[in-house]
């Protein structure tokens, strides 16, 4: 499956997206120094988003509070031309960094399909079929954030897409702008990871830190999708939940260390462990000199480092039996020390 080999083959098991979305305010060298910060910080990808404004939405569409303007005026004044995007694809290939965009309309996907190796779709079109349907005609693969739904709606849709021959990902998500810490849930990754154990996982984060992101991978989130800018100065619609290219780079260090420190579900002593245990653990030691024929008693034996001797939880194996020869005080004791 395409997203299985994507997330196995990065580095540290996680894919970081460094979603740029608008934060470039329009301007076509911020979003080039968008894709440095990107790469410099330890990303895997870069996403902008490709936007037809009158394709998308009506002239008198009802925002959410987290807007100032209103977003059809500010995509009208800021939105990244298409011949923008292209240019933005062949610098990322300069920066050796993957190129990603998402359409927000259907003629914004045929726009870019040759562009990106995959879709990314946000969680406004997560129930469009209209939209899917025509995606499905691209075949791409295609990741899809899963935020305002419903988990009926999840798996309605989760079936939907695999009905229609998608290969594709899904990102646990919350569209809060930003989120209130206590409604983002990542213990629901776990939960999709039960439901749907042959499609990748990953985990889109509004936060303005990067706790929530370690916490997914944690739980088992293969992509990371986050917001970067470049200045919380800069502004625009997005600077509330997005982070500076130096808390992007940590959470890029972290969250694969995070992965690799996971392992599997089973307990046993690692190589480098066993070399601790062998004078961490302790051994039983007489506590006094002791001769051939004594019968041993609880006073006679203690433990002590290393763990090279007798296990000390056998020390009651050694109490009532007879001395077979003379043992110094303060020796590590030997079962062959007993008849």
């Amino acid at each position: 499956m395409f997203f299985e080999d994507l997330v196995n083959s990065a580095r540290g098991g996680v894919y970081f997206i460094a979603e740029a979305c608008d934060n470039h305010m329009g301007s076509f060298e911020y979003a080039k120094a968008l894709v440095r910060a990107a790469k410099d910080s330890g990303a895997d990808a870069v996403k902008f988003q490709h936007h037809l404004v009158a394709e998308e939405m009506l002239e008198s569409c009802e925002m959410s509070d987290n807007f100032e303007t209103h977003l059809y005026d500010f995509l009208l004044e800021n939105a990244l031309s298409l011949a923008q995007h292209k240019a933005l694809k062949e610098y990322c290939d300069e920066q050796k960094i993957t190129y990603l965009c998402t359409p927000f309309s259907w003629k914004a996907a045929t726009e870019i399909s040759d562009l990106v190796p995959f879709f990314k779709i946000g969680s406004g079109e997560f129930s469009d079929y209209w939209f899917i349907d025509k995606l499905a005609n691209l075949r791409k693969p295609i990741i899809f954030s899963t935020g305002m739904s419903s988990e009926d709606e999840l798996v309605a849709n989760h079936k939907y897409f695999q009905n229609l021959g998608l290969d594709f990902s899904m990102l646990n998500c919350l569209s809060e702008y930003p989120p209130i810490y206590t409604d983002l849930n990542l213990e629901y990754i776990s939960r999709l990871l039960q439901l749907f154990p042959e499609t990748t996982i990953g985990h889109s984060d509004h936060t303005d830190d990067i706790a929530s992101s370690l916490v997914a991978i944690a739980k088992g989130a293969r992509i990371i999708e986050k917001h970067l800018t470049l200045s919380r100065f800069v502004g625009g619609p997005d600077a509330s939940v997005s982070i500076t290219p130096e808390q992007f780079k940590m959470l890029a260090a972290m969250g694969r260390k995070v992965r690799s420190s996971l392992g599997e579900a089973n307990k046993q002593v690692r190589p480098r462990e066993r070399k601790v245990r062998d004078w961490a653990y302790r051994s039983i030691v007489s506590t006094r000199h002791l001769e051939a024929g004594s019968i041993i008693v609880s006073e006679d034996i203690c433990t002590k480092r290393p763990g090279t001797g007798v296990p000390s939880k056998m020390y009651k194996e050694f109490i009532g039996k007879t001395v077979a020869r003379d043992i110094p005080q303060n020796t590590l004791m030997r079962l062959e020390d007993l008849i």
